[in-house]
């Protein structure tokens, strides 16, 4: 497997920080990548949109001679005919300027929390995406382009190929985000294995797990650094079907409370093996880190730009040697 970087590793504090280059424009989230090696990069359909004509066909030439790849990922929305309108336009822009794929996601949900849909809402809504989705993969498939559906703390995996199936292309699948498996209470070895057959592209996050009376806390880590076991990942993509470039995604700078202990919060899902959540809590409970120890990134507690540049800066750094020396 082969790695690249995502834009979601980084926040507007560069710009605030004057740093060398900064990820949040297309620019400087190439240049950050290829400084390390890296084989491609994903960010926002905006930041191309953004760009001029020529300034489009300046980053098309660009990826053409550096062999770099990127991936267009759709603004985060809601609404089950914009979500398909935004994938259709992506895939335009995509083929544009060369990208490799596409990814989206189907809610603003979080930390496993689908309390404002309701368990029918929340089916109800599943099943108002297969349309646009297939609208969206008739696009796909004339233009080559494939897209998928991320893990975005919102799905589980069996949820997600049953998507896959109704709408039924072959350039339609998943874009696996590794740590948000926890999000919804499952093990990413056992989600990885289920949407193995599916996968589009797959975002490399850690986490580390700091326990609360009704779950844990969720914060971002470097890769290698948290509670994601890499190796068996990694062999279980690289023993998949299809070629994916994986991104380094840090994610969020602002820990992710999931109550997973809590009756209520498992009431839109449906039962799964129950081997399946115990493996997931287990490893979650056996990677915890002491009760009372500082879970706030420099973000929570409100530190100057330049320390939460920094902090970005040290996780990318950190994540891209753990990647080169246990992978080369």
């Amino acid at each position: 497997m082969e790695f690249g970087l995502c834009a979601w590793s980084f926040s507007p504090a560069h710009e605030a920080a004057g740093s060398l280059h900064d990820p949040m424009t297309i620019g400087g989230l190439i240049a950050l990548a290829e400084e390390r090696g890296l084989r491609s990069v994903e960010h926002a359909t905006a930041a191309v949109e953004a760009l001029d004509a020529e300034g489009r066909d300046r980053l098309a030439a660009h990826l053409r001679e550096s062999g770099l790849d990127l991936v267009l990922d759709c603004p985060w929305v809601s609404s089950p005919g914009e979500i398909g309108a935004n994938v259709e336009r992506a895939l335009r822009l995509a083929r544009e300027v060369g990208a490799r794929a596409v990814r989206t996601t189907i809610s603003q949900c979080l930390e496993g929390d689908r309390s404002r849909y309701g368990r029918q809402g929340w089916k109800d809504h599943l099943e108002a995406l297969v349309k646009p989705l297939r609208r969206a993969a008739d696009v796909a498939e004339g233009l080559q382009i494939p897209f998928g559906v991320e893990n975005h703390q919102d799905l589980c995996s069996t949820e997600l190929v049953a998507l896959i199936e109704q709408v039924g292309s072959s350039q339609f699948g998943v874009v696996m985000d590794c740590g948000n498996a926890y999000a919804v209470g499952e093990h990413p070895s056992v989600f990885a294995e289920r949407v193995l057959p599916h996968l589009v592209h797959v975002q490399l996050k850690d986490y580390v797990a700091h326990p609360t009376p009704s779950g844990w806390r969720l914060v971002r880590c470097a890769v290698g650094e948290g509670i994601v076991d890499w190796p068996d990942l990694v062999a279980r993509f690289d023993a998949g079907p299809r070629d994916v470039i994986a991104t380094i995604e840090l994610g969020a700078t602002a820990a992710r409370h999931v109550r997973l202990l809590e009756r209520g919060w498992w009431d839109t899902y449906d039962p799964r093996p129950f081997e399946e959540t115990l493996d997931a809590l287990r490893s979650l409970h056996a990677a915890q880190q002491p009760p009372g120890a500082e879970w706030r990134t420099p973000h929570e507690r409100n530190e100057p730009p330049e320390a939460r540049a920094a902090y970005e800066l040290a996780q990318f750094d950190a994540s891209v040697d753990y990647l080169q020396r246990t992978f080369a």
